[in-house]
């Protein structure tokens, strides 16, 4: 699944990374793909979610771009049916290093539990 929403994000030219893969300072929006912790539903050892945060970079001189962007990547993953948004959005903040604005949206993959 992470790389069809790598392709998704990817073919709506938002310019995606998975972590690690960005090298130096930014110097145009791109977001990265995290995976994070697998949780089994209550009472089930079948079935369960992944959690996903997209990552959101943008260069220091646009914090007015910020939100525009922030709406293209939650209408592209809106359009991806086993995805599902948590509702956890981190508020921006600024990233010393990247020389970059971030935040994150995080989404639930609903997916049948592997092993």
């Amino acid at each position: 699944m992470i790389k069809a929403i790598y392709d998704h994000l990817k073919a709506n030219n938002l310019n995606p990374y998975f972590i690690g893969q960005h090298q130096g300072e930014c110097t145009e929006r791109y977001c990265v793909i995290k995976e994070n912790s697998q949780v089994p539903y209550f009472n089930s050892n079948q079935i369960g979610y992944k959690t996903i945060d997209i990552i959101l970079f943008l260069p220091l001189n646009s914090y007015i771009q910020v939100e525009p962007y922030v709406k293209e990547i939650r209408s592209a993953m809106k359009e991806l049916s086993n995805l599902r948004k948590t509702g956890n959005e981190t508020p921006i903040i600024t990233d010393d290093t990247k020389k970059a604005y971030t935040m994150s949206i995080e989404y639930q993959i609903l997916k049948k539990l592997e092993g």
